[in-house]
């Protein structure tokens, strides 16, 4: 992952590789469909996990996780990320997104 400001008019910007694994610092389920632009169908809409992950260097990191039982879910777990299918476009393309996942084992 990649950390910058790419919509920022600042020239002082500068791009920063992010590790892929951390912890979670916290976390929760989202039991509604996003907002506008979600691109979704709310009568398909699955819950998910969203949470914060707290990478090596401290920075902390929102992301969707691959995890929405809260069973499974506790802070201080060891996340790593992956690369997920978001939904289909009208052309049927996979349109990916980042998550994290607990780490097994």
């Amino acid at each position: 992952m990649q950390r910058g400001c790419p919509a920022c008019p600042s020239q002082a910007c500068e791009e920063v590789e992010l590790g892929r694994s951390g912890t979670l610092w916290t976390w929760t389920v989202q039991h509604f469909p996003p907002p506008h632009p979600w691109t979704g169908n709310a009568r398909e809409f699955v819950p998910f996990g969203v949470g914060y992950i707290e990478l090596a260097d401290g920075v902390r990191v929102e992301s969707r996780l691959t995890e929405n039982d809260p069973a499974r879910l506790r802070i201080g777990m060891e996340m790593e990320l992956v690369i997920e299918t978001f939904f289909k476009n009208n052309e049927g393309e996979e349109v990916v997104t980042f998550a994290f996942r607990p780490v097994e084992g």
